[in-house]
């Protein structure tokens, strides 16, 4: 009697722990892809500030043609933030355009669906990169990264 006691309490052990690992499996493939925001700047009156918005730089999706390839300029883009309101972008150049020499713009990007601040192009990767590696040695500035556009 003993052992049957024994055999049906480690039975019920293992499928209670294999139920257990299924509901974890499902909640881990469920899981949604991360987006990384920049919301943590203190709020700031910015109603007295009126930011020039400048012309939205659209980022090419379609893979060119070897032929636009070569006809194609290519872009390149320090991107210092990403915001889900235009008032914390504007507040977030507000308290930092004084700590770097480049001008900041504000852009709605509909690939994120996020208001990012951007550095204006270079056309060469290296002086992004410089720009880049720059912005890091500020604190406010350290997940700073380039895009590429056309």
């Amino acid at each position: 009697m003993r052992i049957s006691n024994y055999l049906l309490i480690i039975l019920i052990t293992f499928f209670s722990a294999c139920a257990s690992s299924e509901e974890t499996t499902k909640q881990i493939q469920q899981k949604e892809p991360e987006v990384y925001i920049f919301d943590d700047v203190e709020k700031v009156d910015t109603s007295a500030v009126e930011l020039p918005m400048p012309k939205k730089v659209e980022l090419s999706v379609n893979k060119p043609t070897a032929e636009e390839e070569q006809r194609s300029v290519k872009k390149f883009i320090v991107q210092v933030g990403a915001f889900t309101s235009k008032e914390r972008a504007q507040s977030f150049i507000k308290e930092n355009q004084n700590k770097i020499d480049f001008v900041m713009s504000i852009f709605f990007s509909d690939q994120v669906q996020l208001y990012v601040v951007q550095l204006p192009p270079f056309a060469a990767r290296e002086e992004a990169e410089k720009a880049r590696n720059t912005l890091w040695q500020i604190p406010n500035f350290k997940d700073a990264f380039i895009i590429t556009a056309e």
